[in-house]
């Protein structure tokens, strides 16, 4: 069976949010699933329709396997696996056989900038799933059950801080493991020019193309910023601008049910010619075909 037998796409005019804030006013929301039941209420946070988070999302398979796509990366996860999706990846996963394991969602605030920089090379290497060491798996287990325990408990308020104490702890697990399954050590300032960068283009995407200007918004050097964006990714900034404008671009193609010529304007690009043409030699396909393809 493959993902496009188990993952349903929907047209719609945007791509979904879902909001913790509309699930959890703590910030923090813990699950487990097993074969199909769903501790403390019957809302799966697995679900196979596309969408973004506006949080972290961590989820740590036990047993069964998953479909996925997370950003355009196709997944068949096997038994024991750790999985990351960073706030704003376009992702569906849909669990199709005697899935067990946890689901834990943490607000940004909850995650440190240290751990943040760890994730993001997730965004840059496109290893979303990893498989912990055994000592690992071990502490998750542990961690998970009591923080579950906690949260569960008669007298809520009171263990609320400790539920705040374990999911930290286990986010800082968490980080440290896809910190051991990276395949190089990054220069910490270099990968915190490389983060704040990323961030910009994030929020100015639709209007600031330019590595020049990304590098007046750091306060820092044409140069100095390629030299940290080179160092940390292997490619130049511009590459990660036009990297992520068709990043978005594949999301509203295969999501949404705008034409090509309302993506690229959404884009930034006034000439949608030219966004047709940079899309087809940066992906390999032409935006129609791409559509087309995905949505088999």
């Amino acid at each position: 069976m493959s993902k496009k037998e188990t993952i349903n796409v929907h047209g719609t005019d945007k791509i979904p949010v879902h909001k913790l804030h509309e699930k959890s006013s703590s910030g923090i929301l813990l699950k487990y699933i097993r074969d199909g039941i769903v501790t403390q209420d019957t809302d799966t946070l697995l679900l196979g329709e596309a969408h973004r988070d506006n949080h972290y999302l961590f989820f740590f398979q036990e047993r069964g396997e998953i479909y996925g796509l997370i950003d355009f990366r196709e997944y068949h996860i096997q038994n024991i696996a750790l999985g990351c999706i960073l706030p704003g990846q376009v992702h569906l996963l849909d669990v199709v056989s005697d899935w067990a394991g946890w689901v834990m969602c943490m607000d940004t605030l909850f995650i440190k900038d240290e751990w943040k920089e760890i994730f993001e090379t997730v965004l840059i290497s496109g290893n979303s799933i990893i498989v912990p060491d055994t000592e690992t798996q071990d502490d998750l287990r542990f961690g998970f059950a009591l923080m579950d325990r906690k949260i569960q408990s008669v007298n809520r308020s009171s263990a609320q801080h400790v539920v705040y104490a374990l999911a930290t702890a286990i986010a800082g697990m968490i980080a440290e493991a896809y910190r051991q399954h990276q395949s190089g050590a990054f220069n910490k300032r270099l990968m915190s020019i490389t983060l704040q960068f990323k961030t910009l283009i994030a929020a100015h995407l639709k209007t600031v193309k330019s590595p020049v200007h990304y590098a007046s918004m750091l306060n820092i050097s044409p140069a100095y910023l390629t030299e940290a964006v080179k160092k940390t990714t292997g490619f130049p900034a511009g590459y990660w601008i036009q990297f992520a404008a068709m990043l978005e671009a594949k999301r509203l193609l295969f999501y949404t049910d705008r034409s090509i010529r309302e993506i690229a304007f959404e884009l930034g690009y006034d000439d949608h010619t030219y966004f047709t043409r940079l899309f087809t030699k940066l992906s390999g396909m032409s935006p129609t075909l791409f559509r087309a393809n995905y949505r088999k």
